[in-house]
């Protein structure tokens, strides 16, 4: 039988706040220096690994998926159907690639709203 292991918050490393919204993804920089955030709230946020400052915000609309749409904003763009629906998003500028359940993957740009590239 595994021994429990319970989290003590009062020693974690670092604990950055900041967001409003749901925290949807993090990653290291490749030296590890630095941390960068992305949430529900619209916002991309770096910060610094060591002391958790926070470095820099990127605000705006961008690509996403809510509900099974792909959105800019407030603005629906596309609706996904069952076969096209997300496991992991990755946007850059206007594309959006989306990873699926079966294994596929499908790249998406967009000029102008809903005009795609």
């Amino acid at each position: 039988m595994k021994p429990k292991v319970q989290a003590d918050w009062n020693n974690a490393l670092q604990i950055l706040e900041g967001h409003s919204g749901w925290v949807s993804s993090v990653a290291f920089s490749p030296d590890g220096k630095q941390v960068v955030s992305g949430s529900y709230d619209r916002t991309v946020r770096l910060w610094d690994s060591v002391t958790g400052a926070a470095l820099q915000t990127l605000e705006g609309p961008a690509l996403s998926t809510v509900r099974n749409w792909v959105v800019e904003g407030d603005v629906s763009l596309l609706w996904l159907p069952p076969e096209y629906r997300e496991t992991c998003i990755s946007v850059w500028n206007k594309v959006i690639a989306l990873g699926h359940e079966s294994g596929r993957i499908s790249i998406l740009g967009f000029k102008e709203g809903p005009k795609y590239i």
